[in-house]
């Protein structure tokens, strides 16, 4: 039987603003969180079990998440054609803290490979992220070895 979506609430509360933090600047993680836990409430019904709750829980916050991420740079790219500085450029000025490396970083891959990264530094293992995701144990493998090459050629040579 599933719990109530209060007792939810208590048991992943924590994950989701982990999830929230990392995809959202400093201003928007209330509002993401938000969107996140409005997205969970409306699927809640839905929720058949045929998965973990876990499993369930990130893929709704994932999604809710990496569309936020599409929009905010959707609209930074707005702006930059408008007349301020490229996106590129206000991120690489504005990284002075490891936080800022990793959302500038973040912003610069695809979904599935920002969605690979949250749960690889969430410390789930291959197969739960094949599970969320939908692709297999090994891909997930092979891409956490490349995401961790192209962080090394970017931020460390």
């Amino acid at each position: 039987m599933l719990p109530d979506f209060a007792e939810l609430v208590r048991q992943h509360g924590a994950r989701i603003r982990h999830i929230a933090r990392r995809y959202a600047a400093a201003g928007q993680v209330e509002d993401l969180l938000q969107e996140i836990w409005v997205r969970l409430w409306r699927s809640y019904p839905g929720f058949r079990g045929d998965a973990k709750i876990e499993t369930w829980i990130y893929r709704v916050a994932l999604n809710t998440a990496m569309t936020h991420v599409k929009d905010s740079i959707r609209e930074r790219e707005t702006q930059a054609a408008i007349g301020a500085r490229s996106v590129s450029e206000l991120t690489i000025q504005g990284a002075s803290s490891m936080g800022d490396i990793l959302a500038s970083f973040l912003a610069a891959l695809g979904d599935i490979d920002a969605s690979v990264l949250m749960m690889y530094l969430d410390g789930l293992t291959a197969e739960e992220m094949s599970g969320v995701l939908g692709i297999s144990a090994n891909a997930v493998n092979v891409r956490i070895n490349r995401l961790k090459q192209k962080f090394s050629e970017m931020h460390i040579d």
